[in-house]
């Protein structure tokens, strides 16, 4: 066994079924390996990308997927360059991947061998030091199992993303010892902890007994990093029948059609979540699992950031940006909630806290966790979100051209219910933050730490590989397809049901908008007439051209979810119509 075949052994011990990533001759060891583990009929599986950048958008989507890490690889120099990006995205999303990388022959540092990307030259290393949680170069063989054991602890604990090793080929290819030294490490990583800060959950008692007590309100802003605690907080926002707003990815763990849902606030966000906040009734405001970005604080706004806030996170980084805040409570936020609503429910039983507000309405959880939409009862926009141009959702609008707003609803209508859907960084994502609305919100998945366009293309190809036979919806534009549509080719390779819906609209859209906004002199950012449909079929994928609302009708959606392969939607919709790119 060589250090190659060990890197191996590790993925199979962690269940990591794919490594996506471009080859180059100082990754053979490790392809070798790959190649081996395949043969024997295991895994993980090399799976050869158009770009290293697809590579590291592909492991993001697996990886958000199945809750397992991503892997992506790539050769020295340009092949480690291209990668940057993609990596960067996952460290501001907190997304786990394993980064490797090759180097030249650790002898050779120094004396300008090919590619060389050692410090004495392009410095691999040095780059990725702001993009990662753990990053390293391997210059010793008797370094190797440490510093991967090193690398995937730190991935995969709070807060979570990439770990980078530098590995030169002579290492990749040195003797490795066996069996593992660490064979326990996957089931030490995930078993399951829990931590929380009892002083300040104590305060946190004492302050929402207070404001119960005396019928004032409370109000929870939900963030992304509440992942695996949305049954706890919903039982504790109807326990005291608290409105529910959250951010931008927020939004993937509330049902919007609950009542007690209000939408998002900031950006391309909702009037009813920013109501809920300034309502004078509102004592506490509970902003949970929130790293309180410019974005979900609506630009640092004071109706969210001021001293009724009580700022809950399992990362204290994100203190930091909540000076203002009269409590932080640090903590694993599934057990800070089940304990909440042991003790409300106790303070109830003894008489000590009216809960005049609870929710009512019976299997209020069950009820709108169903999973489908049903068309008579779930319209596509929930009765108590207010947004911008409802008319523009309906069938029966006025217009010719097709409004986003409205092909968000088509496409939500119809897919399946497990339908997994990912937007991309074009105009889709202020069009979805503001009108997506499914009674499953977990399979929405946006990437705004980082907001690189071309992200969702590889990364709903690594989706549909974590989840087989699941349909993959993609949102993009048709600037984000021209950076990196390439990886389609990718989905016809696997055979992948993924639908991209290209919002097409002939320009770099919501760039052409937003400069409308601030801008000063007008700026051409069109894109010329390109037939997408065209470009899908010369490789393989089966595709339609959507112009007309009655075109929607021509398409057979079971065939697009049971094909094995991919479909492109090219959808041509109206250039003028403005997005809700403002904060309210």
């Amino acid at each position: 066994m060589i250090l190659s075949d060990l890197i191996v052994s590790y993925l199979k011990q962690f269940k990591v079924e794919y490594v996506f990533g471009v080859p180059g001759t100082p990754l053979s060891p490790l392809y070798d390996a790959l190649a081996r583990s395949e043969r024997k009929g295991g895994s993980p599986r090399a799976i050869l990308t158009r770009h290293e950048n697809g590579a590291a958008f592909m492991a993001d989507g697996y990886a958000r997927e199945t809750g397992k890490i991503g892997v992506c690889c790539a050769t020295t120099g340009p092949g480690a360059t291209n990668l940057i990006t993609g990596v960067a995205s996952a460290y501001a999303d907190h997304v786990p991947l394993l980064v490797i990388t090759a180097q030249t022959l650790l002898p050779n540092f120094s004396l300008g061998a090919f590619q060389e990307s050692s410090a004495d030259a392009l410095d691999i290393v040095g780059m990725f030091e702001h993009c990662t949680r753990y990053n390293t170069l391997i210059t010793h063989p008797n370094q190797f199992e440490k510093k991967l054991a090193a690398a995937l602890t730190t991935a995969l604990q709070p807060p979570k993303g990439p770990a980078h090793l530098s590995v030169p080929i002579d290492i990749f290819g040195s003797p490795a010892s066996s069996p593992l030294a660490f064979p326990n490490l996957r089931q030490l990583l995930t078993k399951s902890t829990s931590v929380v800060d009892l002083a300040a959950l104590e305060t946190l008692c004492q302050d929402l007994s207070q404001v119960l007590s005396q019928n004032r309100k409370v109000v929870l802003l939900i963030g992304h990093d509440c992942r695996d605690a949305t049954p706890e907080i919903m039982t504790f926002a109807e326990l005291i029948g608290a409105p529910i707003i959250t951010t931008q990815r927020g939004k993937s763990w509330i049902n919007p059609y609950h009542p007690l849902a209000r939408g998002v606030f900031g950006f391309a966000g909702h009037q009813t979540a920013r109501t809920a906040l300034t309502d004078e009734s509102v004592d506490l405001i509970l902003a949970v699992g929130t790293q309180l970005w410019e974005w979900s604080t609506s630009g640092w706004d004071s109706v969210l950031l001021n001293n009724k806030l009580v700022h809950i996170h399992h990362s204290k980084t994100y203190f930091a940006r909540s000076p203002m805040a009269r409590l932080h409570v640090y903590g694993t936020i599934k057990t800070i909630f089940k304990e909440l609503v042991a003790r409300i429910e106790t303070m109830a039983q003894a008489g000590k806290l009216p809960l005049t507000g609870k929710v009512t309405e019976p299997n209020v959880s069950i009820a709108f966790s169903a999973g489908r939409r049903d068309k008579d009862k779930l319209p596509c926009v929930p009765p108590q979100i207010e947004v911008q141009a409802p008319d523009s959702c309906r069938r029966d609008n006025t217009s010719r051209l097709i409004k986003p707003q409205y092909l968000i609803c088509e496409m939500i209508q119809r897919f399946p219910p497990e339908t997994r859907f990912l937007v991309d960084n074009s105009n889709s994502v202020p069009w979805t933050i503001h009108y997506f609305f499914h009674p499953r919100p977990e399979n929405y998945h946006l990437p705004i730490g980082l907001a690189s366009m071309g992200w969702a293309i590889g990364a709903a190809v690594g989706m549909a590989l974590g989840t087989p036979n699941t349909p993959v919806v993609c949102f993009t534009g048709d600037g984000c397809f021209l950076m990196s549509g390439q990886e389609i080719t990718v989905a016809v390779a696997e055979r992948l049901p993924v639908i991209f819906v290209v919002l097409n609209d002939h320009a770099y859209g919501m760039i052409k908008h937003g400069h409308r906004l601030v801008g000063t002199e007008p700026v051409d950012f069109a894109i010329l007439p390109v037939d997408f449909g065209m470009m899908a079929k010369a490789v393989g994928a089966n595709a339609y051209t959507i112009r007309h609302l009655e075109d929607f009708e021509q398409i057979d959606y079971h065939a697009l979810c049971t094909r094995s392969g991919p479909t492109l939607l090219d959808v041509y919709i109206d250039p003028e119509e403005v997005p809700p790119l403002g904060m309210f």
